[in-house]
């Protein structure tokens, strides 16, 4: 039965809220896995915070609590839309399947891009500053006690270097010369590294050891989870992240959660153009966490 004149503010304002927000709750972005969602309170906001966890010592005579560090790494949130017009015609002829997939497809656009904001980051890492004031893939990071430390690497994928990432990971120390402990769990790779990443990770065998006529086992077989990004694309980089700590390699700064709002038929552009305006607004952005929790490698 097609809606009537009465029925339209009800679809509008209740219908399609609900069809874009069980979108986007039923949407999972890739980000999840390796950003640190951290919620704003005004316009930017500054992480004097990162780096800045003291070890544990025997508690002998009385507490030493460590401040914050000197460096001022900020994040600024931005504002970002995305809207649709839907003549109030279909509306009145009842195209609600057609009009929910273009609900839903606001929804998943949403989530699509802070991945594409999340993993773009990770791709520049080695051109762009983190909280220490180096790239924040580099070879010479250094804090307090820590030496010289790199994240860095220029190797092509394959097991020497990937075992080399994970290696150098885990020898990471804090400002007090003290391990961190790090665990790498995820590999990151663009679609064209994809096949050999998954030799890598999945392979009973050790990768190319049938040439030397052996089957010896692959070390490497689930050491690691696989994240292919089409974000990475038109390179050959590669990423051993640490995901599962409390802060990740990468931030995201949430200052506005994702609102769904319409512009109906009483508005100018209802009344003018005979179209209905549905769009999603929030404000966010996206910053570099800690760079211990990364290592990449930048192939020419």
């Amino acid at each position: 039965m097609p809606l009537t004149k009465s029925d339209m503010p009800h679809f509008l304002e209740d219908g399609l809220k609900t069809v874009f927000f069980e979108a986007l709750d039923g949407s999972i972005g890739d980000y999840e896995r390796i950003a640190t969602i951290v919620p704003s309170g005004s316009d930017e906001e500054a992480y004097p915070w990162l780096g800045a966890v003291p070890g544990m010592r025997e508690f002998k005579d009385e507490r030493m609590p460590l401040g914050l560090l000197e460096h001022s790494y900020t994040i600024k949130n931005k504002t970002w839309e995305s809207s649709i017009a839907v003549e109030r015609a279909a509306i009145e002829d009842d195209k609600y399947g057609q009009i929910k997939i273009r609900v839903q497809s606001l929804a998943r656009e949403a989530k699509r891009h802070v991945d594409e904001l999340v993993f773009t980051l990770l791709k520049n890492g080695f051109a762009a500053n983190c909280y220490d004031g180096q790239y924040f893939f580099d070879t010479d990071h250094a804090e307090g006690d820590s030496g010289t430390q790199s994240n860095k690497g220029t190797a092509a994928l394959d097991a020497t270097s990937l075992q080399t990432a994970i290696t150098s990971m885990m020898k990471y120390k804090d400002d007090k010369g003290k391990l961190l402990g790090i665990t790498p769990d995820l590999l990151v790779v663009p679609p064209d590294l994809q096949w050999t990443a998954m030799e890598l990770l999945e392979s009973t065998y050790w990768p190319g050891s049938q040439t030397n006529h052996k089957m010896a086992a692959n070390v490497l077989k689930g050491k690691l989870d696989l994240l292919v990004s089409p974000y990475l694309t038109d390179s050959n980089d590669w990423f051993v992240l640490s995901t599962k700590g409390i802060v990740k390699p990468m931030i995201l700064q949430s200052r506005t959660p994702v609102e769904f709002s319409a512009l109906e038929g009483k508005s100018e552009n209802g009344f003018m153009r005979d179209q209905y305006i549905y769009g999603v607004r929030s404000r966010y952005n996206v910053g570099y966490g800690l760079w211990q929790m990364a290592y990449g490698n930048q192939v020419a």
